[in-house]
């Protein structure tokens, strides 16, 4: 879709900001939670390899967004990094439809997706700031503001981008 193009441009001109000396990992989730490069789970990537940038973009391309979304799984992949991260971006186009265990039923409402993203959130730190790029769909009015907190609250950045950036 040409949302998920979007994505994939914005994480190509996000490594490539990287400064050479800089780690960093790229994590899928839906269901679960995985690198974007398979074999490095729990493992920090280093921004100077040209070939881990490339590896990254060229998976996401391949990669054909599906099922609902578990923001619960992602956070606890994050949390089982050691080091932990010192930053996040998190990119995503609402509110969770999956928490913690499996989905209950074909529809999920509004109230439960924010109550899903509430209880994911909780076991974040609020000192690793959370960067936030919303690729709005419509239907979820209650995803802005409650991303938009997350930002606030952890001292990281919130935008939903136009649809010709980067």
């Amino acid at each position: 879709s040409g949302k998920w193009r979007q994505v994939v441009s914005s994480v190509d001109w996000l490594t490539t900001q990287l400064p050479p000396s800089a780690k960093f990992q790229v994590y899928f989730f839906h269901e679960t939670a995985g690198p974007a490069i398979p074999g490095t789970r729990n493992q920090w990537l280093d921004a100077g390899d040209v070939k881990h940038l490339d590896e990254v973009v060229r998976r996401m391309r391949q990669t054909i967004p599906e099922k609902g979304t578990s923001l619960h799984k992602a956070f606890e992949a994050l949390r089982l990094m050691d080091p932990g991260p010192d930053n996040i971006f998190l990119l995503t186009d609402g509110l969770p439809t999956l928490g913690a265990g499996r989905l209950w039923s074909n529809r999920v409402s509004g109230e439960k997706r924010l109550q899903l993203f509430e209880e994911a959130v909780q076991g974040l730190s609020s000192r690793v700031p959370v960067n936030i790029i919303l690729y709005p769909m419509e239907g979820d009015p209650a995803a802005a503001s409650a991303f938009w907190r997350l930002a606030v609250v952890t001292g990281g950045s919130f935008f939903c981008p136009s649809r010709d950036w980067p």
